[in-house]
């Protein structure tokens, strides 16, 4: 697995010290892939669950945290049409431009748009 996404739900997940958040991560890590935070999710997370877990998080190696740029407007406002919600677009948005995944305690958060591209938790 080359781009492993976390949504805000894996992320409120890891906070919970959940091991089938922190197992994925550290597979990824050894296996020289990337995991890719939205910041929208981290601050989705971190407004519900404080900043200690979301810094602890984002301090790993494997960890990169994506920006939400101005050329993205359009397509994640189109996701957030169809999902319903902001985060779960960026996300979806995230994983699908790279061939990823999206792991998530939500799965069925992302419908039929989302079969080829969610691992739940």
């Amino acid at each position: 697995m080359s781009l492993l996404v976390l949504d805000t739900s894996a992320i409120m997940a890891y906070a919970a010290s959940s091991i089938d958040v922190g197992e994925p991560i550290s597979e990824a890590h050894s296996e020289g892939g990337r995991v890719a935070i939205p910041v929208v999710c981290l601050i989705e997370a971190a407004r519900q669950i404080g900043d200690d877990m979301p810094q602890l998080l984002v301090a790993h190696p494997a960890v990169s945290v994506e920006p939400l740029t101005i050329d993205q407007w359009q397509a994640v406002t189109a996701g957030a049409r169809v999902l319903g919600r902001l985060d779960l677009a960026v996300a979806f948005l995230t994983a699908t431009a790279d061939e990823g995944y999206i792991l998530t305690a939500e799965p069925d958060s992302y419908g039929e748009l989302g079969e080829d591209s969610v691992i739940p938790i």
